[in-house]
């Protein structure tokens, strides 16, 4: 009987941490299905457009990272800083506030950091370390289609996004219609290698060339 005792209590704490790790497991594995989702979707834009990309890029400064950014994808006119987010449930806030809400699916809510201002940061950090200006940058907070996004046309603005996975190509493809001077290919091209040489891997993209400073990206763009 004691045995049996032992064998039951195992089996009870086994299924009680099964059901307590099982959600948690599925959220991991939710959160990389969409990433692999997003890295496609970005993939199939840049090939499709003959665009630039450079994903998983980590900024240092004296070996200290700094920041990471998922994709940065290289327009005809602008240079789009791409940032993944997988929320399982609806947000909400202002453009201008530090802190949104997030409510998950159990109706909880829970407080986070305006991703927009968060990319907004990592875009003033690359635009430092790199000197290009600032003008050529398109901060993008990319989301999960099912996350629901209190008025996105309120949060938008000329160079700050959230928008959905299955929108990002129509945005991506309205803001290059803009009536602005395409940037200089051969300078655009060292701006891409000098970047990935310096901060990136996995360069996706049209030729391989000598690098030169990307301060030569502004002088000439």
């Amino acid at each position: 009987m004691f045995v049996l005792f032992i064998a039951a209590c195992v089996l009870g704490v086994t299924l009680i941490l099964f059901f307590i790790i099982l959600p948690f497991a599925h959220n991991r594995r939710a959160i990389r299905d969409f990433q692999k989702r997003y890295y496609k979707e970005i993939r199939k834009i840049a090939d499709l457009q003959d665009y630039y990309l450079i994903n998983n890029l980590a900024i240092r400064n004296n070996n200290q990272l700094i920041c990471k950014i998922d994709h940065v994808l290289f327009g005809n006119k602008y240079i789009y800083v791409i940032k993944d987010r997988f929320y399982r449930g609806a947000i909400s806030g202002n453009k201008n506030d530090k802190i949104w809400m997030f409510y998950t699916k159990g109706n909880k809510s829970l407080e986070m950091e305006n991703p927009m201002k968060v990319n907004e940061k990592r875009v003033d950090k690359l635009s430092l370390v790199t000197q290009i200006d600032m003008s050529f940058f398109i901060s993008i907070v990319l989301i999960n289609d099912d996350c629901v996004v209190k008025s996105t046309k309120e949060l938008n603005r000329d160079n700050s996004f959230i928008v959905s996975k299955r929108n990002l190509s129509k945005l991506i493809k309205t803001i290059e219609k803009r009536n602005v001077r395409n940037m200089d290919p051969k300078q655009l091209e060292y701006a891409v290698q000098d970047i990935s040489r310096l901060f990136g891997r996995n360069k996706k993209g049209r030729g391989n060339s000598t690098a030169t400073s990307t301060a030569d990206f502004i002088n000439n763009g």
